[in-house]
């Protein structure tokens, strides 16, 4: 070690001597040369640029120049910099004719540039600048240099001779920490020496053992120096066969006879004919692996199979049905009424049930048959059978068994089932298939008046359809595939249009036009109906806004609003954005909402509502007399119009009970001071009948079909014509544009 510390210490000297030099001399010297360059840059340019100006000077008084004193004195006190300076304007003769007053600091700086008069020089400028601030920090480097240069000497003096120290310190620790681990260690650690016995072959002599292998696997002290043939019995012979060939580490796994115990051997080669064993007992963990594996294949609530283990037991089930000839049936269960007792009786009630669901469907399968729980409230049973009609008998014995009330917390309660089947080999081969074209048979099964139902190929069309529609409707949203049309609501008193209501339209480059009729409940069901309300309102607002521009007169527009829309968006911000992106008045605009969508939530709607109309947006209620209609909210909700359903409308000339019911909503509306829009009228006489019955505007096909943007104000222009000419009588002789088209809430041209 001394020898060692002896050469380091010496090329350590040699090197923080070297380094502190250069820390020294260096950066002062540096600094100097640089800021010496930088002055005689800078008082060139200043020198250069001083001696042209007095030179301009000289030139324009070439007698009187050196009597000009003041102007020269002037011209050499101008600087760019506020840096002190002297400049001295001498004549070829050496005399000092002018110079500025700057006082500087010895030692200087100075450079002297020559002044012409007509290419002959006539005098010299002297520029100086001091050096003493540039000698003080550099001084000052100097200084601080040589105190870095202090501290790296010493540091590299020491860190090496430290550093050895730390390093034999370490070692030691690091042996005592090694020889603590060793003793302390869970796992038994037992080291051998290998010894040759002849050829190739080795032995494993014990050489030390630590307490843990002691303690737990039974070895003693006197063990050390036995081969390992003869320790526990002959337990750890294994190892030695496994080490022969010089493998790098072997693992093995002992049973050890009558104790039950499982160990775990991890043999491996340590250097100088070393070889260490490390001992684990996995009795437990070997018993624990088996609960979980117990667990991974069967649910816990419950004690049914799981997922897992039903697709198991259905490739075996698949294998002999497909062996045998025989058929298999998939009975996909899904519990009804499930849900609403779990949330309000808590999921401890909920537990209960479908503890007691599988009790007895446990109690009417056969043993043969696999009975499994997918997760909350869905259950299947895997039959095998001769014909069809057998599922049918499996599924409605099932049922019966369900059918029974359930006692729960001291509450009886029923619980029913919808029970969807798919069969072997006609829905499908793979478990996966089965299980899937069941899970879609037992949704068609929720139908009323249906318990269980066999799977077909046009349910699975069905779904497929309704997938790939859901998948264009979003792409048709991307593309902007849809478009409105607009159908025209005329005043029932003056024949004229008095409104007209946006209707979405879809024009699919596969399909062709396509109804709202086709795809507005899928929109509404997969909540695409939100972005497609939000472009309607917006796009509708943009064209009447376009509409008014063009010189029409202001019109309502009618925008029809999801009851979905209406409670799952933030439709008064979606309003207020369509108002401020197109700047139309909301006091034209008018919301058209189903009685359905009031009721759901009456203080989130009435909140809704109140501030949709202190925009000043008039709120309309659709189709009424077909949902939830009620008094309580047409008084308790800022309702301004009421469009009686066109199913009213058919036959109110020919049924008195459609009559009753339109004169009584009539006549409610207008106790109520509300305006009423009758829809779907189609003949003269129903026209005269409402007008007569005091029906406020009037809208369908007698009139106007759904037209588009441009015949819509084709319409328009033509109205105002016939107006203006006096050809237009009462609304009940104004409807004669029966094949019109469809239109939406618009202005009459001026």
């Amino acid at each position: 070690m001394n020898r060692h510390s002896q050469s380091i210490r010496r090329s350590t000297t040699l090197t923080a001597g070297i380094l502190s030099a250069v820390l020294t001399v260096v950066p002062p010297a540096i600094y100097f040369v640089m800021a010496f360059s930088h002055m005689t840059g800078v008082i060139e340019t200043e020198g250069e640029i001083n001696a042209r100006v007095v030179g301009t000077l000289v030139v324009a008084n070439p007698k009187m120049w050196e009597f000009e004193e003041l102007r020269l004195k002037e011209l050499l006190a101008r600087r760019s910099t506020d840096t002190a300076e002297t400049r001295v304007l001498y004549n070829l003769k050496g005399q000092v004719i002018a110079e500025s007053s700057d006082q500087v600091l010895r030692p200087l700086l100075s450079q002297a540039f020559p002044v012409y008069d007509a290419g002959h020089q006539v005098a010299n400028l002297v520029v100086s600048r001091s050096l003493a601030p540039t000698l003080m920090v550099t001084t000052l480097l100097f200084c601080l240099g040589a105190l870095a240069a202090g501290f790296t000497f010493f540091r590299l003096r020491t860190v090496p001779l430290r550093a050895i120290e730390n390093a034999y310190r370490n070692l030691k620790q690091s042996e005592e920490k090694y020889r603590s681990v060793y003793e302390s260690l869970n796992e038994g650690l037992a080291l051998y020496r290998t010894i040759p016995v002849g050829g190739a072959e080795i032995d494993l002599v014990l050489a030390d053992i630590n307490p843990t292998a002691v303690s737990v696997f039974g070895f003693g002290r006197d063990d050390i120096g036995k081969s390992i043939l003869q320790l526990q019995g002959g337990l750890f012979a294994p190892v030695r066969e496994a080490l022969q060939g010089a493998p790098a580490e072997v693992s093995l796994e002992l049973t050890q006879e009558g104790a039950g115990r499982v160990f775990t051997v991890n043999a491996f080669a340590m250097g100088d004919g070393m070889v260490a064993t490390l001992l684990e007992d996995v009795t437990e963990k070997k018993r624990s692996a088996e609960q979980l594996e117990n667990l991974a294949y069967y649910d816990s609530l419950t004690g049914l199979l799981n997922r897992r283990m039903l697709l198991d037991r259905m490739e075996h089930t698949l294998g002999t049905a497909q062996r045998d000839g025989i058929k298999m049936a998939t009975l996909f269960f899904d519990l009804n009424g499930f849900k609403p007792i779990n949330d309000t009786m808590g999921h401890e009630a909920g537990d209960q049930i479908l503890i007691e669901v599988a009790r007895r469907l446990k109690s009417s399968v056969r043993k043969k048959d696999t009975l499994a729980r997918l997760g909350g409230d869905e259950f299947v049973v895997v039959a095998t059978l001769d014909t069809e009609d057998n599922a049918s008998c499996i599924a409605q014995n099932l049922l019966r068994k369900l059918a029974p009330v359930y006692e729960v917390g001291g509450r009886e309660v029923f619980v029913g089932a919808s029970i969807g089947i798919s069969i072997y080999p006609d829905d499908g081969t793979a478990p996966e298939t089965l299980l899937k074209n069941a899970d879609i048979a037992m949704y068609n099964a929720k139908k009323p008046g249906i318990e269980f139902c066999f799977y077909s190929a046009q349910m699975n069309q069905k779904l497929q359809e309704r997938t790939r529609l859901e998948f264009e409707l979003w792409m048709a949203l991307e593309r902007e595939e849809f478009f409105l049309e607009y159908q025209p609501i005329m005043d029932a008193r003056t024949g004229r249009i008095a409104a007209v209501e946006a209707l979405v339209r879809w024009m699919s480059p596969e399909k062709g036009r396509v109804m709202p009729d086709s795809f507005i409940p899928l929109a509404e069901a997969t909540g695409i109906i939100v972005p497609l309300g939000e472009w309607v309102l917006k796009t509708a607002c943009t064209k009447l806004r376009q509409w008014l521009d063009a010189g029409c007169l202001p019109i309502r527009m009618s925008v029809n609003i999801s009851g979905c829309h209406f409670m799952r968006s933030e439709l008064c911000r979606m309003v207020e954005e369509a108002a401020e992106q197109t700047g139309v008045d909301l006091g034209l605009l008018e919301l058209e909402l189903t009685e359905t969508c009031l009721v759901k939530d009456v203080e989130e709607t009435a909140a809704k509502l109140w501030y949709l109309k202190g925009l000043n947006v008039s709120i309309g209620i659709d189709d009424f007399g077909t949902g939830y209609s009620s008094l309580q909210y047409l008084k308790n909700f800022p309702i301004d119009h009421l469009k009686i359903d066109r199913a009213f409308i058919k036959n109110v000339c020919e049924l008195p009970d459609e009559r009753a019911i339109v004169e009584a909503i009539i006549g409610i509306a207008k106790a109520m001071e509300l305006h009423v829009i009758a829809e779907g009228v189609e003949t003269l006489e129903q026209a005269q009948y409402l007008a007569h019955r005091g029906c406020d505007e009037l809208q369908g096909y007698y009139y106007h079909r759904p037209l588009s943007e441009e015949r819509l104000l084709e319409v328009l222009r033509e109205e105002r014509e016939r107006f203006e000419q006096g050809t237009v009588g009462g609304a009940c002789e104004a409807g004669a544009g029966g094949g019109a088209d469809v239109a939406a809430p618009v202005a009459v041209m001026e």
